[in-house]
């Protein structure tokens, strides 16, 4: 049993060593959350799985139903700077206590049984939104999907945002396998959102296995973008010269479109207003403008893609310095390849996590004629940024870790 009178931080320390090594287990997860009474939520709940734009998705939904008055609780994962991030209450953080008292909660329910890290935050997120009265609550699931500990909820609304490869060591090495973990969310008379254009077989299914009702892009929903602006369509809706928004457009129009099916009323002012002020630190996140630093998390090669065509948009006349931090169980050569004509100098290091892809991984990866490998990420962004004119980008990304280790705090908007 873990010392009741830790802080926050002890807390997570020690929960981190509890369960490193175990495997996910929902039974036994399913039965500590009854016993504390939170399986049956009389919130309305949207669940949101994919490759990427999870955490976009999570916050577009959040903003618009704030916006029209509703009481939202949200939980995503991972978070940047601060374990705090990873729920909100009405758009708010909540104090430390606050989270120290769930926790205790959930110790004193789990007694002799071991839950992963992520399996006790979950619990004591759920544990959090009890003490409010919330209309809805959106959860991101962290992994996958079928074995989520997010997936012990019943779901109203749930959401695909796309598939690709990625966790592969976890989820499997095709988009069958990773969309049949993915699509474990579905449920029964429920509707499922899908933004994936290519949707696997195994999607349409399970969605035939577990009655779930799935809504596709391009099938029953659809959005277009113009030159600056976009149009979205739905059933009886039809949004035109909607503005642009600082997340990715699919993101917004799934989120757009699971907020239509879910019943709730939404406004057409309400998104006009909105949509374009959604951001979330660490997409595509500028930072500086002479010269350019952009902060960007994407850490597998469908995320590196979307952020080449970005870096694309901006016509920029000077190079690209890629500072880049990432773990040995990243798709490496697939996220370079999808940067390579894109960036000039390349500055990497380990990252301060047992999973970081050390020196060794990084040497045999990288190309050898344009990249500089450094001891720690502070060394490589500092080098970097000792060489870079006004004109041109330095771009950090790679993990999450990557800008959490830079302590890029001190200049979080």
């Amino acid at each position: 049993m873990i010392n009741q009178n830790c802080s926050l931080s002890m807390w997570l320390k020690k929960l981190e060593k509890i369960g490193e090594k175990k495997t996910s287990d929902l039974i036994l997860l399913k039965s500590i959350a009854k016993k504390l009474d939170l399986l049956d939520c009389k919130a309305f709940i949207f669940t949101v799985t994919g490759t990427n734009g999870k955490g976009t998705t999570c916050a577009m939904l959040e903003r618009l139903l704030l916006k029209e008055g509703y009481q939202v609780g949200l939980y995503t994962s991972p978070h940047l700077f601060n374990y705090r991030e990873r729920v909100r209450i009405n758009g708010l953080l909540l104090d430390e206590t606050e989270h120290i008292t769930a926790f205790k909660s959930i110790e004193l329910a789990r007694k002799s049984f071991i839950l992963t890290y992520f399996e006790f935050i979950t619990l004591a997120a759920l544990h959090l939104f009890r003490n409010y009265s919330l209309d809805i609550i959106i959860l991101e699931v962290g992994l996958g999907g079928r074995l989520d500990a997010t997936n012990i909820i019943d779901s109203d609304i749930s959401i695909i945002t796309n598939i690709a490869i990625d966790h592969s060591n976890v989820l499997g090495k095709t988009r069958e396998s990773i969309a049949r973990e993915k699509s474990g969310i579905f449920r029964k008379d429920t509707i499922s959102v899908i933004g994936e254009i290519n949707i696997p077989d195994i999607i349409k299914k399970n969605a035939i296995k577990t009655h779930t009702i799935l809504k596709k892009i391009n099938v029953d929903w659809h959005w277009k973008k113009k030159n600056d602006y976009w149009n979205f369509f739905h059933s009886n809706i039809e949004l035109y010269k909607l503005p642009l928004t600082q997340i990715p457009l699919s993101n917004a129009a799934i989120a757009l479109a699971a907020l239509y099916y879910s019943g709730f009323k939404i406004h057409e002012d309400i998104v006009r207003r909105c949509i374009s002020s959604v951001k979330l630190p660490g997409r595509f996140q500028i930072i500086s403008t002479t010269p350019y630093i952009i902060l960007d998390v994407a850490h597998n090669p469908h995320a590196a893609s979307y952020l080449s065509n970005k870096l694309e948009e901006m016509n920029i006349k000077g190079k690209i310095y890629a500072v880049i931090g990432i773990l040995k169980d990243k798709d490496i050569i697939g996220i370079i390849n999808e940067l390579k004509n894109n960036v000039h100098y390349w500055f990497t290091a380990p990252l301060q996590n047992i999973r970081t892809a050390n020196k060794k991984q990084l040497k045999n990866t990288f190309p050898i004629h344009n990249t500089s490998i450094f001891n720690n990420i502070n060394e490589a962004y500092n080098h970097a940024f000792s060489m870079v004119k006004k004109e041109d980008i330095i771009l950090v990304f790679g993990s999450f870790l990557t800008i959490s280790e830079l302590f890029f705090d001190k200049i979080y908007e």
